[in-house]
């Protein structure tokens, strides 16, 4: 009796799946619950409109709740508020009666010097009278004590007065002989300037500039009076103001040009001349909020069971901001609700945001299960998700920008690169729609978004220039605008808002692909990811590697330029990455350099090193490539996408011609010992290769080739390696297989390079007539 085994059942399958896949199930699950705390609550979503949308229903007031201001009409009442709280000043006399005094002590440390410096001079021509008699000691200590006292004051001058310490004008009189009918009065000079500063101090001066004054009226405090008198900002002046005023006064009082006076007064208002309406800021700053707290945040009241807005009508800007002012109060009414309903609220959030998520993870585990197996391929992904939610969150909910700065864009291109065209546009789908929901299911903003993303995503996707990056900054512009004016016309925007959203959406055009060009080479070292920019920079024949392949075995060098020429257009054939194939190509067969003598395409001399070995040893010489390829793979650095064409293009084949050789001298041979270690081919890349290598050298084979002999080798090797079993591991289909061989008129394939290689040219029916008719002619 035969048992048939049971089933397994659905739990059995599922726990199978979550043991396997834990990993990423943990990721997911952490990005779903970090996503969940930038979502509002789902009941302000229902009346999240755009200005000029449709109403999808009547939308009718479920409880009391007041009508908020906007922002223009709340800002433009704070300002009102703020004008309306008089700026406090207090009036100074100790300001006035300090300055006063101060002038007073310049002007007297000013004919100090002078007198100073007379006695100085008087001591000196003592001094010179004296020089031959016993006075001439105490004449020179005279001279010192009176050198001594001007360097005093002097120093005084430097200390406290800079203004006159370098002025020429001043120097001069500071050596001015007091004496002297010509010298300037000084005392004079002295009131004049006084009673010109109590002129402005008698107006007031202002120690802030009037421009800063924001209240329609100030209020000044005089002495110990309680009460401040109120008046007209521009009633006093600030500093600036009453310099040109005492400057006209100066001038009208020394009308001559060339009186030094005048000068020498405007630079004693310039110093001595400070504020006496001085700005109580702490007060001030303290009435002005106290103001604006007592400005209502509301203009009116809707009633229960109110409508505010008819199904099927357009949405105002009255209407907006009452539905805005619902939602506001729902939020505020969901924190007074039970813990039972906040958390069934917040199941459901969770519940959503994995729906959405689950959209292109299920997209990934369906169509590109080798990267959702890398646990740390879902992470990168989970990052872009959040980073793309967080800034949405910021933008708009903290910092109150435009949507359109949100930079969707450069997950679009990211992913693009990162990994392929179909995840970027799948994962940029996703994100839209999160962020869409996130700031009030805004479908303008979901159309705007998906439209450049997808032109992002175009213009990176075969990506092999670093100026493609920089030429989607134009595509996107171009994008934008198209999108931004189609979508602005059918709503009836007017050209200033779109200008504005435009505006905002070319800062993104602009940014986005400079700020990937620098994400991708972080994330390529952070999560050991291979671009295309980096294998474009292996293509390069001055990588260190291939300069020692080329100089140390210029044969293999020139076959595997061969074999990425085939291999490419293969790859172009079937749709396959026929960078990545030139460049697996390009390093397949590094190890031969290690002993370049032992393979036919760098024998030149005729003389083969194997006639002296072992069928067995050759074998073992043969397949050592493989290893020492891997080897100097990592000794170099060469990314792993790269490095696992070097055991995959042989597979598990045998080294044929010495496994026969051996047969033919010993029957019982141990076919392990001439089978390549593998793996098999596991990408379409890697089959493509094993089968432009083994094509390649079997066409070289060929004596006289022709495009039949040609065609017959390639359907040999095919079924050679399908028989094997050697392409049971990657996915490339019989289709793909036929599309691989190519055609002889075609453009990609096998058949059509080959044909190049080989200078074969197809013949046609009347080619052959003519020939016959030449040959006649012959």
């Amino acid at each position: 009796m035969v048992r048939i085994p049971n089933k397994p059942s659905l739990y059995q399958k599922i726990m199978t799946i979550m043991n396997h896949y834990w990993r990423q199930i943990s990721i997911l699950v952490g990005v779903v619950v970090l996503l969940s705390f930038f979502f509002p609550r789902g009941k302000t979503l229902l009346y999240s409109y755009q200005l000029n949308d449709v109403a999808r229903e009547e939308v009718v007031a479920p409880f009391n709740f007041p009508i908020l201001k906007t922002e223009d009409e709340l800002q433009a009442d704070l300002d009102e508020a703020l004008k309306s709280e008089p700026f406090q000043f207090s009036r100074s006399q100790d300001v006035v009666d300090g300055q006063i005094a101060m002038i007073g002590n310049y002007i007297e440390l000013v004919k100090a010097i002078q007198l100073s410096q007379q006695q100085l001079k008087d001591s000196k021509d003592t001094l010179y009278r004296n020089r031959f008699s016993d006075q001439f000691d105490a004449a020179r200590v005279a001279v010192q004590s009176d050198s001594a006292a001007l360097a005093i004051q002097m120093e005084t001058i430097q200390n406290d007065f800079t203004f006159a310490a370098n002025d020429e004008k001043w120097n001069a009189i500071f050596s001015a002989d007091p004496t002297d009918d010509g010298t300037i009065d000084l005392e004079s000079l002295k009131n004049a300037i006084i009673q010109i500063s109590r002129n402005r101090w008698a107006e007031g001066i202002y120690d802030i500039t009037v421009p800063e004054i924001l209240s329609n009226q100030v209020a000044v405090i005089v002495g110990d009076e309680e009460a401040p008198t109120l008046t007209d900002p521009t009633t006093f002046n600030d500093l600036q103001n009453a310099w040109t005023k005492a400057r006209v006064e100066v001038t009208s009082l020394f009308p001559e040009v060339v009186d030094v006076r005048r000068d020498l007064g405007y630079s004693l208002i310039v110093e001595f001349m400070k504020p006496n309406i001085i700005f109580d800021r702490e007060t001030t700053e303290r009435r002005q909020k106290a103001r604006q707290d007592r400005v209502p945040r509301n203009k009116g009241i809707i009633l229960k069971n109110e409508r505010i807005v008819d199904a099927n009508t357009r949405i105002t800007s009255d209407d907006l901001q009452k539905l805005h002012s619902l939602s506001v109060a729902l939020d505020l009414k969901a924190m007074e609700e039970s813990g039972i309903d906040v958390a069934l609220a917040y199941l459901g959030r969770i519940l959503v945001i994995g729906i959405i998520v689950s959209f292109f993870f299920t997209f990934l585990l369906t169509y590109r299960t080798p990267i959702f197996e890398d646990w740390r391929m879902v992470l990168l992904i989970g990052l872009v998700f959040t980073i793309e939610v967080g800034l949405a969150y910021l933008f708009t909910q903290n910092l109150a920008l435009s949507e359109y700065l949100i930079p969707i864009t450069v997950a679009a291109m990211v992913l693009t690169i990162m990994f392929d065209a179909r995840i970027g546009f799948m994962g940029i789908t996703s994100i839209i729609l999160l962020v869409g929901i996130l700031i009030g299911n805004n479908v303008e903003f979901m159309v705007t978004s998906m439209f450049t993303s997808s032109v992002g995503i175009y213009a990176v996707r075969q990506l092999r220039r670093r100026s493609q990056l920089f030429a989607a900054i134009f595509a996107l512009l171009a994008s934008s605008a198209l999108v931004i004016v189609g979508q602005g016309l059918f709503k009836g925007h007017s050209w200033t808002l779109m200008g504005y959203d435009m505006m905002n959406l070319s800062v993104v055009a602009v940014l986005s692909p400079i700020v990937t060009y620098g994400l991708i080479g972080l994330l390529e070292v952070s999560f050991g990811i291979t671009t295309n920019l980096t294998l474009i920079e292996l293509l390069d024949f001055q990588h260190p590697l291939l300069k020692r392949l080329q100089h140390e075995a210029n044969g293999t060098f020139n076959h595997s330029i061969v074999v990425g020429n085939l291999a490419e257009a293969c790859a172009d054939a079937i749709g396959a990455n026929s960078l990545l194939c030139r460049v697996g190509a390009y390093y397949h067969d590094l190890g031969k350099m290690v002993r370049p003598e032992y393979y036919i395409e760098n024998q030149y001399a005729g003389e083969n090193r194997h006639d002296n070995l072992t069928a067995v040893m050759s074998a073992k010489i043969i397949k050592n490539h493989v290893t020492e390829g891997l080897n100097l793979a990592k000794e170099y650095g060469l990314p792993s996408i790269v490095s696992d064409f070097i055991p995959m293009h042989h597979g598990t084949t045998r080294v044929e011609y010495f496994y026969r050789k051996a047969l033919e001298e010993d029957k019982t041979v141990d076919e392990k010992q001439f089978q390549y270690p593998g793996p098999k081919p596991n990408t379409k890349e890697t089959g493509i290769l094993m089968i432009c290598e083994a094509v390649e050298a079997a066409v070289r084979s060929i004596k006289e080739p022709d495009i039949m002999k040609i065609e017959d080798m390639i359907d040999k090797i095919i079924n050679l390696r399908v028989n094997a079993g050697q392409l049971s591991e990657c996915p490339l289909t019989m289709d793909e297989l036929t599309r691989i061989k190519g055609k002889i008129d075609g453009t990609t394939g096998l058949l059509p390079v080959l044909r190049g290689i080989y200078h074969i040219r197809i013949e046609y029916p009347d080619d052959k007539k003519e020939d016959g008719q030449e040959m006649a002619r012959a």
